[in-house]
């Protein structure tokens, strides 16, 4: 350990490191699995399937275990420039700067950091096996099936939403790919009998004048009991990735914040 010792881990951090210093930390980091971060008035070179260069500026640089990099700028979310994991990463010095090479082979890619002065580098093991679970509402996660339609199965056409129908209020409704007229039931835990039943009392009655309505019970799972209850009453079960439609969601939200803020700047 160097300086600045807190109780993660026995992070390494050095102020003003002088070059020698920052390759010594940083190859010990990376020999070590760890997360590294510098802080560098640097310059930026790219070549690979394009071409780019960012010139001098302050700015900080991740480098993770996995061999990934990303080059940081005071303002915005997202890297200025970066590699994905699996890169080789080297130092050298010349001409009196740092050069930080991250090399891809697949496609042949490289990045070089130049640093001509390195104002800080610190490095941690981190331990981090958590999962991300995405949280979604039930209004977001219609929407996100609205606009796309074969989340439910492919070829699906909605055409109404909350539509009153059998004492109730179903999810959607559509046309299947084969033009059956169709009820969807939306839950994002497992579905239970509960599930089954509300759906099945939706479309029983229209089963009498349109024997072909068919009935989905969308969910990211379904207990067994509910399934076995499904199948009894002709009710189809289809699976819906809850996480990946919150993260669609997370994307379009996103775009449309930045759409806004170019309103503001």
């Amino acid at each position: 350990m160097v300086e600045g010792s807190v109780s993660m881990n026995h992070p390494q951090v050095k102020v003003d490191p002088t070059f020698q210093e920052v390759e010594s930390i940083v190859s010990d980091a990376c020999s070590r699995g760890c997360f590294t971060v510098l802080v560098a008035d640097c310059r930026v070179d790219y070549h690979g399937r394009s071409s780019s260069k960012m010139g001098w500026g302050e700015r900080v640089v991740l480098l993770k275990p996995d061999g990934s990099v990303l080059i940081h700028r005071r303002t915005g979310f997202e890297a200025a420039n970066w590699q994905p994991p699996g890169c080789c990463i080297t130092f050298s010095q010349r001409e009196g700067e740092l050069v930080i090479r991250a090399d891809r082979r697949k496609p042949r890619e490289t990045l070089e950091v130049i640093c001509r002065e390195v104002a800080l580098v610190s490095s941690v093991l981190l331990k981090d096996d958590a999962s991300l679970d995405m949280l979604i509402s039930e209004q977001d996660l219609y929407s996100v099936l609205r606009a796309n339609p074969d989340l439910i199965e492919p070829g699906f056409r909605i055409s109404s939403e909350q539509k009153g129908l059998g004492g109730g209020k179903a999810d959607l409704t559509g046309l299947d790919r084969s033009g059956r007229y169709t009820v969807v039931e939306v839950k994002r835990v497992a579905a239970d009998t509960d599930a089954v039943k509300q759906l099945y009392r939706y479309i029983s009655q229209m089963r009498e004048t349109s024997p072909d309505l068919r009935g989905i019970l969308l969910a990211p799972n379904i207990r067994p009991a509910a399934k076995r209850l499904a199948k009894s009453l002709s009710v189809d079960y289809r699976t819906v990735d809850v996480a990946q439609c919150a993260a669609v969601f997370s994307k379009n939200s996103s775009k449309g914040l930045d759409r806004l803020d170019r309103h503001f700047t």
